[in-house]
This record gives C-alpha cells, structure tokens and sequence, in this order.
C-alpha cells in the first residue's frame, strides 16, 4: 500500500524544518508558501527523474545547512530543464560527458581547469588576477549549468564545461 506524501519521513522533517522557522520569528504567511513551493519543486525533481518525492525531500532537507527559507529556492533546486540543468546517472557519467577539465569562468571568459573557482590566471585589472567563486554572491552569472547526480541525490552549480558550450 503507497504511504501519503504527509506521512513520509522526508515531508514531516520539511515540515520540522518549516515549523522552527516559525517559532524563530518567521512569519507563518511567508513559511507556508515557500513549504508549498518545496512540496511542488520536489514532485516535479521526482517526475523528471523518475525517483520517489520522499528520497528527494530526504536528499535536499539532509542538505539544507542553513535557513529554510533562504535554501529552498530556484539556485539550489532549479527547475531541470536542457538549458540549465544537466542530469546524470553518477558523477563518472558527469566527468565523462564533460571531458578535458576546462571550464569558463562567467566574470574573465578565461579558461579554468576548477569548475568552481576561477584559475585562469586572467588579468581583470592591474595587479588583480580573476578568482571568481561559482559558490560566491553572484554565483554564475547566469552562464553556468547545474548538474544533478541521480545516484547521489544531489545537484550544484559549476562554470560551463567547454565541451558543453554553444
């Protein structure tokens, strides 16, 4: 017999996560809506990827080291879709499509063999070498790719593989 969702392990520690924001000051009309979008987000991760809601609500409230209400959001969990957002069986699979370990940096456009931190040595005025953080404020200015690990239930943002540009 199929559990309900509210009776899965994953939706009551989302629900744990939800309800301490609540009593730590977070209004209750804000918690809410985001605890919906999290329950919406995560049935579309589990349609697209053909894995159970309750292991992606596991996956992303084990993950969640800091705010409720500031890590549920579009740059953690993004919508998969071609544009952004590339899926793998297992990280072998993920190395192996990006091939040579060249990636490019959104802030200098020089080429990094770190696709998390700039490396390319790139001047980006006097004396000041790029050394942008995909995980920084600004993240990858929109021209990164967020990979997903099925085996690992995990995804995360790094700077555009080469082999995978336009």
């Amino acid at each position: 017999m199929e559990q309900t969702l509210e009776k899965c392990e994953g939706y009551l520690k989302l629900r744990k996560l939800a309800d301490e924001n609540i009593e730590h000051g977070w209004e209750d009309y804000r918690v809410n809506p985001k605890f919906d979008w999290v329950i919406e987000r995560a049935k579309h991760y589990s349609d697209k990827l053909s894995v159970p809601i309750n292991d992606i609500l596991n996956s992303w409230v084990d993950g969640c080291d800091y705010s409720f209400m500031n890590y549920f959001q579009d740059a953690n969990q993004p919508e998969i879709n071609a544009d952004k957002v590339r899926v793998f069986e297992t990280i072998e699979d993920m190395l192996q499509a990006i091939g040579d370990k060249e990636f490019r940096c959104p802030s200098c456009d020089g080429v990094s063999t770190n696709p998390y931190s700039c490396n390319s040595g790139e001047e980006m005025s006097e004396g000041k070498i790029c050394d942008w953080k995909v995980y920084g404020l600004f993240g990858d200015l929109g021209k990164g790719v967020h990979v997903y690990i099925k085996n690992k239930l995990k995804g995360e943002d790094i700077f555009m593989p080469l082999s995978w540009e336009d």
